[in-house]
């Protein structure tokens, strides 16, 4: 069986991976001329580390990673609203680790050596009305016939354009995160910190050498706003005064920025998964928001569903692997986005009246209500 697959990101590397182990011939191609050198902090739970025991690779994700225990949420005052110990999520089946998308990245990389993997490389052209094969072209003007193409070059997939040829269902929260790395050498590394304000949020996830750092708000808040570092920074810590006075690491993190991300808080979900030996797979089919941390999570135990559906057919009836994939994995990949968009409304918060009330809420309600449909992706076979 030959498979191309679009896209060398977590999905795309994993899926590789675990063909290669199958013994399957993979063209891996990434438009990117080399992977990116800042990337940002990743949640891995089981659902995702689980993937990384059948490629070897689980050590390897603790010795780059660090394991998160506890998860804190304070008001924008710095008060405290819920402290959870992230072991009463996970603890049976496994920790969660936060590490650099980087790290993740190499590591999959590994896994994967041995594909066809061609930097800088896009496809420009796709024709799948053969039954039997599908042929792409590429953006260095060659071309090749595979027995399977499978879509994991993210949210806004060209490849999804080219053979669907829709637009995804969006759900756009109309906020927009700044991402950035801090030193910030004395951060407990096991703590992950957010404040949720009126209009406002700030999260802390640290990595074993470095904390991402992030601040949320309505896209129009961020008008006054500039990527100039001094006017940026002064901005910052204009609109986050209160909790720079309940802890001065706050400031500390905004002074040590050398660069602000734009990340805009929106999804997507496909509507067809699959067009005869064309697949999605990862944020091609059901892009995720950071909000449950599921969003690499999901794509690689997709990925790893995928190759396995993969290993019951040869290239005669792909189709039909494809077609059992999607029955597996959507409806739960598709809960689990529900649940980050349902998370979002509690976070992603503008009036006073709700924050107020949220901040009630959020003494009393256990956070794993919040997240129960991702507690219970952890426990179930797909």
């Amino acid at each position: 069986m030959d498979v191309l697959i679009v896209g060398a990101g977590v999905a795309g590397l994993t899926l590789a991976g675990k063909l290669l182990q199958q013994g399957r011939s993979v063209v891996l191609v990434e438009q990117a001329e080399a992977f990116d050198e800042a990337g940002y902090s990743l949640g891995i739970y089981p659902l995702g580390s689980g993937v990384l025991h059948g490629l070897g690779a689980y050590e390897e994700l603790l010795e780059r990673g660090e394991v998160a225990k506890t998860y804190s949420v304070v008001d924008a005052h710095g008060d405290l609203l819920q402290d959870v110990d992230l072991s009463s999520f996970t603890g049976e089946i496994g920790p969660m680790v936060l590490i650099t998308r980087t790290d993740l990245v190499a590591i999959l990389l590994r896994a994967a050596e041995g594909a066809d993997l061609r930097m800088g490389t896009t496809v420009t052209a796709i024709d799948h009305s053969d039954a039997q094969r599908v042929t792409a072209t590429f953006s260095d003007g060659s071309s090749g016939d595979f027995d399977v193409l499978v879509a994991c070059d993210g949210l806004r997939s060209r490849t999804r354009e080219l053979v669907f040829g829709e637009e995804p269902d969006a759900f756009d929260t109309g906020w927009l995160l700044w991402a950035w790395w801090a030193p910030m050498p004395h951060w407990d590394r096991a703590v992950n910190l957010e404040s949720w304000g009126t209009g406002r949020f700030f999260g802390f996830y640290p990595t074993t050498d470095r904390v991402m750092c992030c601040v949320g708000m309505p896209v129009e808040s961020f008008s006054a706003a500039s990527q100039d570092l001094v006017v940026a920074k002064a901005f910052l810590r204009d609109e986050f005064a209160s909790f720079i006075a309940s802890d001065d690491r706050v400031g500390t993190a905004i002074d040590d920025a050398e660069r602000f991300f734009e990340w805009p808080m929106t999804d997507a979900r496909a509507q067809e998964w699959v067009k005869g030996r064309v697949v999605l797979c990862g944020d091609s089919a059901v892009g995720f928001m950071p909000t449950a941390g599921a969003g690499a999570n999901t794509a690689m135990h997709c990925a790893g569903s995928l190759a396995d559906e993969l290993s019951k057919v040869n290239g005669d009836i792909v189709p039909l692997g494809l077609k059992l994939y999607e029955k597996r994995c959507r409806a739960i990949v598709e809960k689990n986005q529900k649940d980050s968009r349902k998370l979002s409304r509690y976070i992603f918060v503008d009036g006073r009246a709700k924050a107020w009330g949220r901040d009630r809420v959020m003494k009393h309600y256990p956070m794993a209500k919040m997240i129960d449909d991702i507690v219970d992706a952890m426990h179930t076979p797909f």
